[in-house]
């Protein structure tokens, strides 16, 4: 098979799960050069709520955050920092449109939802303008490379300007450009969400979406991203 990122032919001994199920072979796995180009983040000296490299329980932009939302236990949880390598991979799967691209973290992603099982996943959603340009949303494509079951029940309806070229004040400043659908509305109360999102950066986009979840009182609401 080729590696799902560089194509350069990868050979190995399959798996007794991949030889007898019945599913395609593919291209879903990153060679052992492309491998180690990402970087997973460490669980040592990371802030306690969003796993940004600190020797202080939190960070500057967590405690900003613990301001704002007094009542909200905020946690977020990722798997790779957001490094030159994942940037690279980012701009060819998110911006050039390489939608074969979602399948490269799969492996990843798998153990980490497993753990989530009870958790009802929504992810973020992109407006209808980026839809119609992009052609797909780029955190439903890496759940659905993953095969994780999860609910569109947010909508973005209010569009701009890429967070990639927003400045750290502009991001920081960003009006709610979130709302929960009808049927998301009833069906979050009282449930554990898990809001997954592609970056972490500033945590302003991510803190929008919690906060029109928090106020149908969800049991538990915890964030996710693949990069910070």
């Amino acid at each position: 098979m080729k590696c799902n990122y560089c194509r350069q032919m990868v050979t190995r001994n399959l798996t007794m799960k991949e030889i007898f199920l019945p599913k395609k072979i593919m291209s879903e796995q990153l060679c052992s050069q492309c491998v180690v180009k990402f970087q997973l983040l460490g669980k040592k000296e990371n802030c306690r709520g969003c796993q940004r490299q600190t020797k202080k329980a939190y960070c500057e932009d967590c405690l900003k955050w613990q301001r704002c939302y007094p009542g909200y236990d905020f946690h977020h949880e990722a798997i790779f920092s957001y490094n030159q390598a994942m940037q690279e991979w980012f701009e060819e799967y998110k911006f050039k449109g390489n939608y074969r691209l979602r399948y490269s973290f799969a492996s990843f992603l798998q153990p980490y939802f497993k753990q989530k099982k009870n958790f009802l996943v929504i992810p973020m959603p992109i407006s209808a303008k980026r839809m119609e340009t992009r052609g797909f949303n780029q955190v439903e494509g890496i759940l659905d490379a993953a095969n994780i079951s999860y609910q569109p029940y947010l909508v973005r309806f209010a569009d701009g300007v890429s967070q990639v070229q927003k400045t750290r004040k502009e991001r920081l400043t960003l009006q709610q450009p979130f709302k929960l659908t009808k049927e998301g509305s009833k069906v979050v109360e009282n449930k554990d969400i898990l809001l997954v999102d592609d970056i972490y950066t500033t945590g302003r986009t991510i803190f929008h979406a919690a906060q029109v979840i928090l106020e149908k009182q969800p049991t538990k609401l915890y964030t996710f991203s693949l990069a910070r």
